[in-house]
């Protein structure tokens, strides 16, 4: 039996979930296991679902990604996805305890695959921002 994947999507723009939700449901092994448009919807939905990685986004009007890493339980990796490749932004995710960074310009597969880096352990990042790290 192979590995499945349960992931928290959090992200303040419900057509941009509902598109990463799309992409996601053509893999077999990854499951949403819940989504949130809100920080403190996010913390306590996360908290409760228990999911193996959780999609963030950096960015949301009610204080974003790192607030986000700073009010969950341990447990799940998160891997932030966002619209930004500025070098504060993926510094200051990645001190909060982010696994990786991508943006939102990596394809479906793309994006599937780097939730499985990042629950096996791997760090993860798109191409150009490594070099922040």
């Amino acid at each position: 039996m192979s590995r499945r994947y349960g992931v928290f999507l959090v992200d303040d723009h419900g057509v941009f979930r509902s598109g990463v939700r799309a992409e996601l449901a053509r893999e077999a092994d990854i499951d949403i296991v819940g989504e949130a448009g809100a920080v403190g919807e996010a913390v306590s939905g996360i908290n409760s679902s228990k999911p193996d990685v959780v999609l963030l986004d950096v960015h949301m009007p009610d204080g974003g990604g790192v607030s986000v890493l700073h009010r969950i339980d341990s447990g799940p990796v998160c891997l932030a996805l966002s619209v930004s490749d500025a070098a504060e932004d993926v510094i200051s995710v990645i001190r909060a305890g982010a696994r990786g960074y991508v943006t939102k310009t990596t394809s479906g597969p793309e994006l599937a695959d780097a939730i499985r880096r990042v629950a096996g352990g791997d760090a993860v990042f798109s191409p150009r921002l490594a070099g922040f790290v």
